[in-house]
């Protein structure tokens, strides 16, 4: 087993991963709770959007919007998966001992949840895309992210560095 690695980083990190799974819930609530509320006073958001946008074509719209919404707590979901799988490997380097097969099947786990995203993520900018345009609001689109496909990529070979040094260190300790 290996030193523990420098604790004031991982107290940092871990904190920014609680804050950030804080946001998700408080995130995930608030959409629940609009995914309530919104149908019940949607007359009301009618009337609201109708004066601010007067060419809004919002006939029909409630169910994209609702969509949207139901997308959003789905992604959510899996970043805060992701985020509890990711305390559970600091928890192993802080311990000194990351080279361990559960790590290795957690982080193949965040890869596919990260494909997961970027599945999710595809619908979710043509749902996007239709609201704005019947909205007129020609700014609001979903793009491609190459750079969330990399990171995906990254985190599957990490699984793999992960898997083959916890075999390394099973070997070892089996030599000795």
């Amino acid at each position: 087993m290996s030193e523990p690695a420098n604790g004031a980083v991982l107290k940092i990190t871990r904190g920014l991963i609680y804050f950030m799974m804080a946001m998700i819930a408080l995130g995930g609530v608030a959409l629940a709770i609009a995914s309530v509320a919104l149908p019940l006073g949607w007359s009301h958001v009618l009337a609201e959007v109708a004066k601010e946008k007067p060419g809004a074509n919002m006939v029909g719209l409630l169910p994209w919007i609702l969509l949207l919404f139901a997308f959003a707590i789905m992604a959510l979901g899996a970043v805060w998966t992701i985020l509890r799988k990711l305390l559970a490997i600091i928890g192993t380097v802080a311990e000194g001992d990351p080279f361990v097969r559960a790590n290795a099947v957690r982080l193949k786990a965040i890869g596919w949840i990260m494909v997961a995203l970027q599945v999710i993520g595809l619908p979710f900018a043509m749902v996007v895309s239709k609201v704005g345009d019947r909205i007129g609001e020609t700014e609001m689109n979903g793009d491609f992210s190459i750079i969330g496909v990399l990171s995906t990529l990254l985190v599957f070979v990490l699984a793999g560095v992960f898997e083959r040094g916890a075999a390394m260190r099973e070997e070892l300790e089996g030599t000795v």
